[in-house]
Parts: structure tokens; sequence; C-alpha cells
């Protein structure tokens, strides 16, 4: 199988061989803090979170969109062209088509198309759980030898089947229509017979880490967990919308639901593809499509020019972010060996943009990992070794002013020496205090954070959910629960401001009398946090106002709530509350760090003067001594730069 793209393969070798020299960076250090006795229970949980990070690293496109705006052929053309087949199925519509992830499973080499029951819904278990438990899944062994073989295999993911209405609301596959639910539960539906597929293939890009993860528009109000934790994960999401049909209330329902609310504060690029502008052209496309372009009387290049500019006013996205594309074109053009057709789909200008996008935004949420593990130990040691090094230099400095000076004038230095010592003593006991008195001011807020409170509000909720007897009842519950968790949210931004302050007055103190040249830790920011509970609570009033409220069962309701939007609020409170306490536990490290080298220091100042003070042959020892530990410091801070540079290089 050879791949596609030229552009996006040749980046993620380069990302590929970027992350080897990350990680042989980050080793380099272990091997410095140990042979340095640094090696410490919190420098290893850091570095190795980071190695861990590089491990699992992987560039996942996440490709979205409604039925019928071509997200199977887009897919198709723009990574599996040169199979001259359809290797992802579409159906028409391809409401049916289940969740699909492409990868390449190096831990299991054959190639495999792995399928889960759609009955697995019942037991309300994450999709993360079980993709890492095998015995769910229906396992099928890939054959590569023809293109067409495979994609057969592949269509059993179309595969549907008929249930009684009861079954389907028990899995919770009836939201579709909420007229539905009213009726007899003896009436059958059609629902897909797989939940979730993941279609393990030697493809170039799948193997340099690519993974491509298809997910038509209805499966993300069926699995909260694609919203909550695949899409923000993903290195960038690509909108499918159609340009015969513009930007309906269903692709504007799931741009605002599952894509731009969950956009704030993340590390990812979200594009818009307005796939079939070749129904635009009149003139090379399918003979069943032929309508708007010809038939406008509009040339078809201003039309689709028109169509791409309401697409981004209606999302209030920039223009530049909406790529006019047919993907019919473009597998057509492939077929055929065509270029200019291959041009005129506009696809390798996707094509490119992707390559540029998808490895930029990696690559800058990579380095806030690495700079959050490795970066955060490499800073504070040198920061160490700098300050070390700058006091030796000074304590040289003063030494050789000593080498004129008679006995009883050294001896003299002693008393204001030992005065400075006693002031900086008294500023040790200033920070201990501080870091007493935040461990005071966080209780509370920390305690708000805790999983048990959390999930206390949510149990209290969900009794009175269960104990509503009407409409009425239900809506008042659920803004109840949201408004509390947004005053919890709340208090914590209002006392980490109160706190973060404290951290800064702290740092000034020392900067000014003792001169630290010590930058103020990144500092804790809730807003992010504020924001989407904030989104999530406009969800959650257009939830209690909607008309599926009134026409569904108590059950079905509850059932929706707790999967589209309590569990997405105890996911970004578990998110809040472990940023909260790394921050907590990192904000005055560095400033300790200094303090304890900065008394280490004093003390050594204070035994160069007592030693020289009885002997001038003390005096030349003790700047050999320092010369010496100069030199190494020196070694030791170049080393620590050479890493630095390595763990920030930028492969682009």
């Amino acid at each position: 199988m050879s791949g596609q793209i030229p552009a996006l393969s040749e980046r993620l070798a380069t990302y590929r061989d970027w992350k080897v020299r990350v990680t042989h960076a980050v080793t380099e250090l272990a091997t410095w803090l140990a042979a340095h006795r640094q090696a410490t229970p919190r420098t290893h949980e850091q570095l190795s979170a980071t190695l861990g990070f590089l491990d699992r690293d992987r560039l996942t496109l996440a490709v979205v969109g409604e039925a019928s705006r071509g997200k199977a052929e887009l897919i198709n053309a723009l990574f599996f062209s040169d199979l001259g087949v359809g290797l992802l199925p579409a159906a028409a519509p391809d409401t049916t088509l289940c969740p699909t992830e492409f990868l390449w499973d190096a831990e299991h080499p054959d190639p495999y198309l792995r399928l889960l029951p759609v009955e697995t819904r019942a037991a309300d278990t994450p999709l993360a759980a079980f993709k890492a438990d095998p015995q769910p899944w229906v396992h099928r062994p890939l054959d590569l030898r023809g293109p067409q073989q495979l994609a057969d295999a592949l269509n059993v993911i179309l595969q549907t089947k008929r249930v009684p209405l009861a079954e389907a609301v028990r899995l919770g596959l009836s939201s579709a229509d909420p007229t539905l639910e009213r009726a007899p539960d003896t009436a059958a539906v059609e629902i897909a017979k797989w939940r979730y597929a993941i279609v393990s293939l030697p493809h170039p890009l799948l193997k340099q880490g690519l993974v491509i993860l298809y997910i038509p528009g209805a499966a993300l109000g069926h699995e909260p967990e694609l919203t909550i934790s695949r899409l923000p994960a993903a290195a960038a999401v690509l909108l499918v919308l159609a340009a015969d049909a513009g930007v309906t209330d269903t692709d504007l329902a799931l741009w605002q639901r599952h894509l731009k609310g969950g956009q704030a504060g993340r590390q990812r690029a979200i594009l818009v593809a307005l796939n079939k502008v070749d129904r635009l052209w009149g003139d090379e496309r399918p003979a069943a499509d032929q309508a708007a372009g010809q038939d406008s009387g509009q040339d078809p290049d201003a039309l689709v020019a028109t169509r791409r500019r309401e697409a981004a006013a209606a999302l209030t996205i920039a223009e530049d972010l909406v790529f006019p594309v047919s993907a019919w074109a473009a597998l057509a053009a492939a077929m055929r060996k065509d270029a200019a057709l291959l041009r005129r789909s506009a696809l390798p200008v996707l094509e490119r943009h992707l390559a540029d996008t998808l490895l930029e935004t990696k690559r800058q949420s990579a380095i806030e990992a690495i700079d959050a593990g490795a970066g955060a130990v490499l800073e504070r040691n040198r920061n160490r070794i700098g300050s070390r090094l700058a006091h030796v230099k000074s304590q040289l400095r003063e030494l050789e002013q000593l080498r004129d000076q008679r006995q009883d004038v050294i001896a003299q230095l002693l008393g204001p020496t030992r005065r400075e010592q006693e002031r900086y003593l008294k500023g040790v006991q200033r920070l201990q205090q501080t870091r007493e008195t935040l461990l005071t001011q966080t209780s509370q807020c920390r305690r708000l954070l805790e999983r048990d409170v959390i999930d206390a509000m949510v149990a209290r909720a969900q009794d009175e959910l269960m104990h509503s007897w009407s409409t009425a009842g239900l809506r008042r519950a659920m803004k109840g629960l949201f408004d509390e968790l947004r005053l919890a949210m709340q208090t914590v931004a209002v006392d980490s401001e109160g706190i973060r302050k404290q951290v800064r007055e702290t740092y000034q103190v020392f900067r000014d009398d003792f001169a630290y040249d010590l930058a103020t830790p990144q500092v804790f920011a809730p807003m992010r946090y504020r924001l989407e509970i904030e989104l999530l609570y406009q969800e959650v009033e257009a939830f209690r106002h909607s008309p599926g409220m009134a026409l569904s069962g108590q059950g079905m309701v509850i059932r929706r709530f707790n999967q589209q939007l309590v569990s997405r609020a105890q996911a970004l409170f578990e998110q809040l509350r472990l940023a909260y306490d790394g921050w907590m536990r990192d904000s005055l490290q560095p400033l300790v760090d200094e303090v304890q080298e900065h008394q280490l220091m004093m003390q050594k100042r204070l035994e160069n003067l007592q030693r020289i003070g009885r002997s001038k042959d003390a005096l030349r020892s003790r700047i050999d001594v320092m010369q010496g530990q100069s030199e190494v410091l020196a070694e030791e801070l170049k080393a620590l730069r050479t890493i630095h540079n390595a763990l920030h290089d930028d492969p682009f």
C-alpha cells in the first residue's frame, strides 16, 4: 500500500525523528540527574510522564460531519485514492455507519478489523475501557492481497439490524426522533450493528503515527466520550459540509455543540471541507448530480466562492479555513490519471494545509506536554546551577579583592556577613510562613475539587431527577446541578486569583531583598475551565427547553442528560483538579530550591572568611577550589543547555 499526501508523509517523518531526539534528550537528563544526586520521586514522575507521552503520541485527524456530506469519500480521496477503490465504504445516507478508527497497531502487525457490538452500550462502560479489553470485540483478519477484497471486508461496518423500539431505547439509540419514543415498544427500528470499528493497516502514513478517526454526526450524540476526550485530543478536526446544501441547521448544531464549544483553550486546528463542489460545476460530475451549477445560470466558480463565504459566515470563522473540494473529482482523477481534474478538485490545496497545520499544531501541544514534564525539571536545575555559578563567581571576586587586605580587615568582615545571614534566615522563615498560609488558603478550594464532592453534587441531582414527576421538576433538577457546578468553578477561580497574587508577591520579595534573578513560574489559569463550564451550561439550557424534554420518557431524558452533559462536566472538573494540584505542588518549588542554594552559598562564604582570617595560605587555597568549582558548574550548565536545545528544537 502506498501513501498519499507526500507533504504530510515527509512532515510525519520529520516529526518522528524529532521525537526520537527529544526522547534521547529526556534520557540524558535522567542520567544527569542521577549522576548529580538530583533524582527524586517527583522528577522521576515528571520525566516518566514525558517519555510516556512521547511513546503514546499519535497524530489524530478526526473527520466529522452529518449524513450524506461525503466524509467517507473524502477520506478515500485524501489517503487511499491509490488503491483504485473506495476503501472506507460510503452509505447513502451514512447514518448507520459506525465511528471508525484507522491506525497501525505495531504490537499486532497482522492487519485486522475489530468491531464492537452495539449491545455493549447497555453496560455503560466507556469506549476507552473497551479498547483496553479485546474480549468484547469481534476480530477479523484482513487480506491485503487485493484492494477490492480489502474494501469488501470493510463493508461490514455498514451492517444494520432491526430491533424493537424498547431495545433501541435501552441502548440509548432512539434520540434522533423524539416521536419514536411515543411509539409502541413492539415497533421495530433500524440501528447500526456495530458501536465502533478499528482498522489496523500497514499504510505508510498510519505506520508513521497518523490516526484517522471517522465520526458520523449522529454518533457524537450517542457517544459523549467522542466529544469529551477523542475530539479534544485530535490534532485537527475536519468538519465536512456539502456545497450544494450549505450549512444546514443540523450542521450548525453539530458545530456549536460538539466542535466550537469544546475548542476553548485547546491546541488543535478545526478546518472545514466544503465537499461536493462538483455538483455546482455543470460539467464533470455524476449525471444524477447535475442540478445546481448549470441550471442556476451563475458562473460555477463564483457560485463556489459564494457558498464558501456563506459557510464561513454561518460558522463565524475565517474564510481561509473553509476549503471547497470535490472528493468525487479527486477519486476520478486518480483513476484516470487526470492531473487537470485533480487540480480542479482542489484537494491538493486541502492536503497541503493539512500537512502544515496538523504537524505544527501537534508540535505545539507536544511542546506543552514536554515543558510541563521534563522541561520543568530541566529549568529548575538550570536555574539552580546558574544561581550557584553566579554565587561562586561572586565569592571569587570577593576573595580576589581580599588578597592584599590585612588579616584584621578580613576578620572585620565576619560581623556584616553574619548579620546578612541572619537577615536571610528571617526571609526563609517568611517563605515557610507563606507556604503554610497557602496550604490553609487552598484547603477549601481544593476540597471543592475532590472527586467525591463533585460526585455528591451529581448524586443529589440524580436523586431529584429520579423523583421528579413532571417536566418542570426535571428541568429544575438539571438547572440546580449546573448552578452548583458553576458556583464551584467560580469559587475556584476567585480563590486561585488570591493565591496567584500571594505567589507573585513572595517571589517579588526575594527579588527585591536578595536580588534573586528568578522568574515567577507559569500561573494557573482557570479561565479556560470557566469558559467551558459556561458553554456547557448553555447546552444544558438548550437541552432543558428542547421539544424532546416534553415528548420523551423520564428514563430516556435522564440517560441523555447524563451521557451528553453530566459526564462532560465530571471530566472537566477532573481536568481542573489535576491542573490545580500540579500548580500548587510546583508554584513555589523554584523559589524553595533557590533559597536552599542561597543558604548553602552564604554558609560557604562565612566559612571562607573564617579560614582566610586565620591564614593567607587558606585564601590562596580557597581561590583555587572556587575556580575549580566555577569550571565544573560551567560544564554542568553547558550540558543542561544542550539538553534544553534538543527539547526545544524546531524540526519544521
